[in-house]
């Protein structure tokens, strides 16, 4: 009888212990936090590539308006997005209603944004952003 009372006492005390609870709690809420982590990350490096592609399609843009020539206005867009990760972007520039001053050009930077979680890609396409700008020329062909 001694025995079975010490027995049903140990079970007693490690009903009452909490530390197994908290670690099981632990293990399911952690992947949650990681991948809500890992969302919010995300959502900054969009909001990034989306200000810095716009920054460098307005630098194209200007540098296009300035001096009418195509090459330049592509470097300084390029230039101008270099801190960007990945796959450089894409610069576009057109002049669709001549090269006469005052027309317009427009610069259109596009740009695929990586995947902070690696094989995610497999899933989910990567965003593709575009970002244009147009302004009038200064000067004349």
């Amino acid at each position: 009888m001694y025995r079975r009372r010490r027995f049903s006492g140990n079970i007693v005390k490690l009903a009452r212990s909490e530390g197994g609870q908290s670690s099981v709690e632990l293990v399911l809420v952690l992947p949650v936090l990681l991948l809500v982590a890992a969302a919010v990350c995300q959502v900054a490096l969009a909001l990034n590539c989306y200000l810095v592609i716009g920054s460098a399609s307005r630098e194209g843009a200007r540098r296009a308006a300035e001096t009418n020539d195509t090459r330049a206005a592509g470097d300084a867009a390029l230039k101008s997005c270099a801190g960007l990760s990945g796959a450089k972007p894409k610069v576009d520039v057109q002049f669709p209603e001549g090269r006469s001053r005052g027309h317009p050009v427009r610069v259109t930077v596009t740009y695929k944004m990586p995947l902070l979680i690696p094989g995610l890609e497999k899933l989910v396409p990567s965003p593709q952003m575009k970002r244009s700008t147009a302004m009038a020329l200064e000067k004349s062909d």
